[in-house]
């Protein structure tokens, strides 16, 4: 059990890389888009309180399945930024995936 929550930890932190490697955000939901937007907000503002709303969103359209296990992988990526104080760079990520949806 323990070998698979490893890698599933290690996919995990694979995937959300990805956007980071300069190959930026390929299309996401709708649900996704707006949810960055919401996280966008949240970040520039440095709100803790709506981050914790920002994520309870993130959980619950997971679990709908209006996103999917790799959205809610990138944006719980710049959640957990956001918690560590990397606010700066959590804005410009959702900043990011908001503008790698330009023009689809």
């Amino acid at each position: 059990m323990r070998n698979r929550n490893v890698l599933f930890s290690t996919m995990l932190f694979l995937i959300t890389l990805l956007p980071l490697s300069g190959c930026g955000y390929p299309a996401v939901s709708p649900k996704t888009y707006e949810i960055s937007k919401a996280l966008y907000s949240v970040c520039n503002q440095k709100s803790t309180d709506r981050l914790k709303t920002v994520q309870t969103l993130i959980d619950s359209s997971l679990k709908e399945k209006e996103i999917n296990e790799r959205e809610a992988g990138w944006l719980n990526a710049i959640v957990a930024s956001a918690n560590k104080g990397n606010w700066e760079t959590a804005t410009q990520e959702a900043r990011r995936l908001m503008e790698d949806q330009t023009g689809r």
